[in-house]
């Protein structure tokens, strides 16, 4: 499997305001690859502007052809985590992976998507949850990841953002990261 990078301008950063007026536009998203569509709630916004790294709301335009054509990574059950909050309405997590470039460096894009539990007589929805966003140079050395300090969203660092999840799938399969 090859992730194929996606040429994208970044843009003047917009404000979390505006981006929540951008997700109305969005509608419902289709992956190419599984068919999977899936919704972009507004209070999404928040949760993924908060994360460190990259600054999403240069791109925040884009998600929807970012999602569209990303890779389906791995799915795992809601769990339990000390010190997370936990979920109840969510029944599983599906993580889809991307690559862009914005003219200066290339990035990895992490989209976790929910299932939610369905109701009665009806089926769970699908919505992205959350984003990370970290550079590819990070996951590459010549026979593989590098092992370098992870950081966490939201710890304050000046290191580089690498996504611990994303770092650990990649050390488990072999996917062309080149």
């Amino acid at each position: 499997m090859k992730i194929i990078t996606q040429i994208i301008t970044a843009c003047k950063p917009v404000s979390k305001k505006e981006a929540e007026n951008m997700v109305y536009e969005f509608k419902s998203i289709k992956n190419e690859f599984d068919g999977r569509i899936i919704e972009f709630p507004k209070n999404t916004i928040g949760k993924i502007y908060r994360h460190r790294g990259y600054d999403i709301s240069k791109i925040i335009r884009y998600i929807p052809i970012l999602y569209k054509t990303s890779v389906f990574g791995w799915s795992e059950p809601e769990i339990k985590r000390e010190g997370h909050k936990t979920h109840p309405n969510i029944n599983k997590y599906f993580h889809y992976i991307n690559k862009f470039s914005d003219g200066n460096d290339e990035y990895f894009i992490r989209l976790t998507v929910t299932e939610e539990k369905a109701k009665q007589g009806k089926t769970g929805a699908f919505k992205l949850h959350s984003t990370a966003i970290s550079k590819t140079s990070l996951y590459k050395n010549g026979d593989g990841l590098q092992r370098i300090r992870v950081i966490t969203p939201g710890e304050a660092s000046s290191s580089p953002f690498l996504d611990s999840r994303l770092a650990h799938f990649f050390n488990s399969v072999k996917l062309l990261i080149s």
